[in-house]
């Protein structure tokens, strides 16, 4: 199974060229820049973390598509981008700078796309009433410019070079509509963690839905988000040293945090991920509600734990077939900087070892 690592796309180019050099010495498989417009915390709140010391303020997010051409050239590490939406970019702006990418980096790019995130959308003005339509929009005019130069209709085209290879498109998908999208335009699919079997009738429309469209089966990647450790025990001890770090369950729907018997700050109708916004909860509350977050409720979406641990988690998705893994790592942003360094300058090498035997 393949490794790839997210970039922190955060602060400075110099933190992500330090990132990548750690990268190439682990022999991650590929790197991703993400694309928020705002980061995962409330600044308010990001004091508490021991990450602020070095990252001092969690909303210093940069543009990705930059990031990609300014280290692209340096590694012959693949750049991918993990993802962007169709809502602040359309189709045929997204073709044109995956294919500038693909040419820009050394190990090829690609364009990972989703139907978008509230926190990214809406503070800034976009319209955030029809994503999975825009999105289905774009990934007809993506795939028509890549494959045949041209739009699918009228006289738009590219003159970008195409022989030498076209980058990747991979989608972020979980409901049956993207998961069809998926499967009729990608070449990969990036979901996050769900169980097992969710996962496999996931996987099953998308195969479905390719073989319909006369397309290979999209590569099946497996985007967890983790927290490394010397064990899961030590996971949990810092979990509780840094209690604001549990406020990563804010990323799952109501309903889960209702069956562990709390109330989600975001209301009783939040999604999760697609509709919290943490900038809108004052900190205040935020501190509060981040010392009675269980542990069971964080492992709902985080995978907690050393490498041999981690690698457990994955392979019953190897079975079901799983490829490659996507670390959305956010160790880095739990332990203070040299704890951080320590901790995955460790793990990781194990982690790329043992999947090799998935």
């Amino acid at each position: 199974m393949r490794l790839g690592l997210l970039l922190p796309t955060m602060q400075s180019l110099d933190v992500n060229r330090m990132a990548l050099r750690g990268a190439e010495v682990v022999g991650v498989d590929d790197v991703w820049v993400l694309d928020h417009m705002m980061g995962l915390t409330h600044p308010g709140v990001w004091p508490l973390f021991p990450a602020s010391v070095a990252l001092p303020d969690p909303d210093a997010l940069l543009d990705p598509f930059c990031v990609a051409a300014a280290l692209g050239p340096t590694t012959a590490l693949p750049m991918g981008l993990c993802v962007t939406d169709a809502t602040r970019r359309r189709g045929p702006d997204l073709a044109r700078a995956a294919l500038t990418l693909q040419d820009a980096c050394r190990g090829g790019f690609t364009l990972g796309i989703g139907s978008g995130e509230a926190e990214s959308i809406l503070p800034f003005g976009y319209d955030y009433s029809a994503p999975v339509a825009m999105v289905e929009s774009a990934l007809r005019d993506i795939r028509s410019l890549l494959d045949h130069g041209r739009m699918p209709d009228g006289v738009g085209r590219t003159g970008l070079p195409r022989e030498g290879g076209i980058p990747g498109v991979w989608v972020a998908a979980h409901a049956p509509r993207m998961l069809r999208l998926t499967g009729t335009y990608a070449d990969g699919w990036l979901p996050l963690a769900s169980p097992v079997d969710r996962y496999r009738a996931q996987y099953d429309v998308i195969k479905d839905a390719a073989k319909r469209a006369g397309r290979p089966t999209p590569v099946a990647s497996l985007v967890p988000a983790t927290i490394f450790g010397d064990s899961r025990e030590h996971v949990l001890t810092v979990l509780e040293q840094v209690p604001v770090a549990r406020l990563i369950a804010y990323y799952l729907p109501a309903a889960t945090w209702h069956a562990h018997g709390l109330e989600h700050p975001g209301g009783p109708d939040c999604r999760g991920q697609v509709d919290i916004i943490p900038h809108t909860i004052p900190a205040e509350q935020l501190i509060e509600i981040a010392a009675r977050i269980p542990v069971e409720l964080v492992e709902e979406l985080v995978w907690l734990g050393n490498a041999e641990e981690i690698a457990a988690r994955i392979a019953p998705y190897a079975e079901v077939g799983t490829t490659h893994l996507m670390l959305g790592d956010v160790t880095g942003t739990t332990y203070a900087p040299a704890e951080t360094a320590r901790v995955l300058g460790t793990q990781l090498p194990r982690l790329k070892a043992l999947l090799a035997d998935l």
